[in-house]
């Protein structure tokens, strides 16, 4: 009798370890796991397709009830019996180092996916950007944060070897960078040398980035270009900082239990205001994870920055943030704004930032089993409208004016060009009088629409904004939307708060002779 009891008690307890995790299966949308900072599977839904099949089963085992718990408890079990650590995300070095462990930050490590092709097109990127900002007179900085494992690499697993015979992502791109006119800093040298007296990457809180002591090492380098280019920003001092020291019992972005104390650098005295949400929804993204926007009028300068960066950088903001008159950190994923941001900003510095994980992981990217790219991360054939030459000829010729709002299409006397205004957002039209309500509406004006040239050549358009303010009105992203619809699509994009009364005016330019010719003049006036 006892031992059916036992075996009947043993029979429901091996059901419910099948049933209750699959009663609490997580079924909300868009959930992230902590565990290990991802991402987990929506449902697919249900067919007899092989790849959905696949897609369920990832789903379940991303969902099943107390899988957090249960992966956790795992994890701390073999740490704390056996010092090994089998988290999804990291690893253990050498003297209890925490290290990243994603395959294409171990390869970088190994110098096995230092891709020269995608290198140089990245390269090529940065060459092309530096040109275009030169002839806007806007400073170009371009800043490769070194990995941990580049910095320590004497704690990496010895189990994990380099391949010495193939060049190191970093040696690559500083070789590559040297043979063209880009103002770069790759901050390897400088980083090794401080290590011998500070912490600069901590032993185990936040293996993926440098700490602030290392932070700070990195944006002092970038000041001396600043202070380079500009005599009215202020230096970037330690004495406006307060060193703090903070302790942390778990990892950054998973549950993971540790005991480590961190440096963390408090602004003294800031005299910003953050502006983020002021142009957050009215302007476009690709990601918009790390945008921020500071204003401060004591800066003693009328300098704006502007700053294309990723993790590690999304949170330096208060370097800079009370020495400029303004300052906007984007994530660099929306490369293809980059000009439609300059035009919308004004920058007087961009900096453009990339981790070398980063460059291993999306830049460089896998590839399939045909040798094809697998990331969404292109930097080949990057599109800059060139700025407007100031010695283009203006003909005296206006397009006729059209009757509606975006219906008809305007065309100049000559019949060189037709086009068509599609969409103006943040003001009101009544023919060619823009009203602008100043304390109400979108914060970023819009005027979108396309070109249609009528004698097989190519055309820029260009935008005045008054006293000679030239703005392009293509870049990367609509340059690509141009050539899906065969239509030279351009769009003017203001901030409301520069908007004065005054006239816009649009102009088609060849691109063949520079010929200039005159397609509307837009008068902006206020309105209550």
């Amino acid at each position: 009798m006892r031992k059916k009891l036992t075996n009947a008690i043993f029979i429901l307890a091996f059901l419910a370890c099948l049933i209750v995790p699959a009663v609490f299966t997580n079924t909300r949308e868009h959930q992230i796991s902590t565990i290990d900072n991802k991402l987990l599977t929506e449902w697919p839904g249900l067919n007899w397709k092989l790849k959905t099949n696949t897609r369920v089963e990832e789903y379940l085992n991303d969902r099943i009830g107390f899988r957090e718990q249960a992966i956790e408890a795992y994890t701390e079990l073999n740490d704390k019996l056996f010092h090994v650590m089998v988290h999804p995300l990291f690893m253990y070095g050498k003297d209890g180092q925490i290290f990243y462990k994603d395959p294409s930050y171990i390869k970088g490590y190994q110098h096995m996916n230092t891709n020269e092709e995608d290198l140089d097109s990245f390269v090529g990127f940065l060459d092309k950007t530096d040109e275009y900002l030169k002839e806007k007179d806007i400073e170009f900085l371009y800043f490769l944060c070194p990995d941990k494992k580049t910095i320590y690499p004497e704690y990496f697993p010895d189990s994990i070897h380099v391949n010495e015979s193939n060049p190191g992502i970093i040696d690559y791109m500083r070789q590559e960078l040297d043979n063209k006119d880009v103002r770069y800093i790759i901050p390897d040298e400088e980083l090794r040398a401080a290590k011998e007296h500070q912490v600069v990457y901590n032993k185990l809180y936040d293996a993926t980035h440098w700490n602030e002591d290392g932070a700070f090492i990195g944006h002092e380098l970038i000041d001396e270009k600043i202070q380079e280019a500009f005599d009215d920003v202020r230096p970037l001092k330690r004495d406006d900082y307060l060193r703090l020291m903070e302790h942390r019992d778990t990892l950054d972005v998973a549950k993971f239990t540790i005991d480590d104390t961190i440096p963390h650098y408090a602004l003294i005295k800031d005299t910003s205001s953050d502006m983020t949400s002021y142009l957050l929804d009215s302007m476009m993204f690709t990601d918009n994870s790390f945008f921020s926007h500071f204003s401060n009028p004591e800066s003693g300068n009328n300098r704006r920055l502007l700053v294309f960066c990723d993790s590690y950088f999304g949170n330096y903001h208060k370097f800079y943030q009370y020495r400029f008159s303004e300052v906007y950190f984007v994530h660099w994923h929306n490369y293809k704004y980059l000009q439609y941001y300059v035009n919308l900003m004004f920058p007087d510095m961009v900096i453009f930032e990339t981790a070398e994980r980063c460059i291993a992981g999306e830049i460089i990217g896998e590839r399939d089993e045909d040798g094809n790219r697998i990331s969404t991360i292109d930097f080949g054939g990057i599109y800059y409208e060139p700025p407007y030459l100031k010695t283009a000829r203006v003909d005296a010729v206006r397009a006729a004016t059209s009757e509606g709002m975006y219906d008809g299409i305007n065309m100049d006397s000559s019949g060189n060009v037709a086009y068509v205004l599609t969409e103006i957002r943040g003001v009101d039209r009544e023919d060619r009088t823009l009203y602008l309500n100043i304390n109400e509406g979108e914060t970023a004006v819009s005027i979108n629409g396309y070109l249609e040239s009528l004698d097989g050549r190519e055309y820029d358009v260009y935008a005045n904004l008054g006293s000679e303010q030239w703005v392009e009105c293509d870049y990367q992203y609509l340059h690509e939307m141009s050539i899906e619809s065969g239509m030279k699509q351009f769009s003017i994009n203001v901030q409301r708060r520069y908007l004065m009364e005054e006239t816009i005016t649009l102009v088609a330019v060849a691109q063949d002779t520079h010929e200039a010719y005159l397609l509307d003049d837009l008068e902006v006036r206020y309105s209550e």
